[in-house]
């Protein structure tokens, strides 16, 4: 007997490793969830998702094929932005630039991607997948049937629980890492009802060694066909491309000291006195102050450049640029970097240079 925490729950542990009894729970679990043949024909879908996170919630459209989702949010002014996660696919896009996932979010995600697959369930008869052994496990004096198993072609090990008086899923665990943590990803599956003639799960809650990080509402599901080319990365934003838009006013948080930590995507605000100031999203604490940007017409200059940047150029072009279509530039500066590291060695960097715009009284 093995001794196994899920979750933060005291989970007990019996092993059966006979091949015949892995697929035989399979079997049984296909069929409860509607058929390998429903469910291979609901392979790819849409879906409308409701995502509560970091104690707020928004709303996302997802695409999913087996193995890979792409995730989308509405930007305004008829621009989504999307992440797209799978194998061996990663970028992301916001507005008109694509940028591809670093190192470790390609770590970060692949329990996600193997868990997608796994969710489908259909695909564990294929020969990516290995039957491994099954157990029982005890969550809250629930029995249910554990079957292990491994994705060959990422070597991920993951195990999916069912309960046993139904068959339908419970949740998947798999080890991976997060915010450069080695350690466990679940995902606990619940409000199972039918759509597209099989029965999926309309809540999910995520976790990574036993804190929830994320918890996600399904809205609405439509099973159609779902091309491959939503997953592939398109052509990155030409150099010098320039945006003519109208913004959203925006709050950042931005530190007192130049060289302050900025998790993610890198953010500064240039005054005109050419002084710099690092900034985040809006949630400032003492050490910061918050800074404004207007809701009003925006000017953005985009440059591929190497690691070594050339910010000043960037913001002398967007100046010309503003001069040249006859418009009062209101500063401060905006100006996002995106590391693209994780594509080969690209070297590139997409740098945008925003700032509100007036026509010339």
């Amino acid at each position: 007997m093995r001794i196994l925490v899920v979750l933060g729950l005291l989970t007990a542990v019996v092993a059966c490793d006979k091949p015949d009894e892995s697929q035989q729970l399979l079997d049984s679990v296909l069929q409860a969830h509607g058929g390998y043949e429903n469910l291979r024909a609901a392979s790819t879908w849409v879906a409308e998702v409701r995502r509560y996170q970091r104690g707020s919630s928004y709303k996302l459209r997802n695409y999913y094929r087996p193995g890979m989702v792409r995730l989308e949010t509405d930007l305004g002014n008829g621009e989504r932005s999307a992440d797209v996660i799978g194998h061996p696919h990663c970028w992301g896009k916001n507005g008109p630039m694509t940028f591809p996932c670093s190192a470790e979010t390609r770590e970060n995600d692949r329990p996600r991607v193997v868990m997608e697959m796994a969710a489908q369930l259909w695909p564990l008869r294929g020969e990516n997948w290995s039957l491994l052994s099954t157990s029982v496990e005890i969550v809250d004096g629930v029995p249910l049937d554990a079957l292990h198993t491994r994705y060959e072609p990422l070597n991920s090990a993951a195990v999916l629980r069912f309960k046993q008086d139904s068959g339908i899923m419970h949740s998947i665990s798999i080890d991976g890492i997060k915010g450069g943590r080695k350690g466990t990803h679940t995902h606990v599956y619940s409000e199972f009802t039918e759509q597209c003639g099989v029965l999926m799960p309309m809540h999910n809650v995520k976790s990574f060694e036993g804190d929830i990080w994320v918890e996600e509402d399904i809205l609405q599901i439509e099973c159609i066909e779902v091309a491959e080319s939503m997953f592939l990365r398109p052509e990155q934003v030409a150099d010098g491309y320039v945006d003519d838009r109208y913004g959203e006013g925006q709050l950042l948080s931005c530190a007192d000291e130049l060289g302050a930590g900025i998790e993610g995507i890198v953010q500064r605000l240039i005054e005109r006195d050419g002084s710099e100031q690092f900034c985040t999203s809006a949630g400032a604490d003492a050490a910061t102050k918050v800074v404004t940007l207007p809701e009003s017409r925006q000017l953005s200059v985009y440059y591929i450049e190497p690691s070594s940047g050339r910010l000043n150029s960037v913001v002398d072009a967007l100046q010309l640029e503003a001069r040249a279509r006859d418009l009062d530039v209101q500063w401060p500066v905006r100006v996002m970097t995106y590391d693209n590291d994780g594509m080969g060695l690209t070297g590139e960097v997409v740098v945008e240079a925003t700032v509100a715009v007036s026509k010339k009284q």
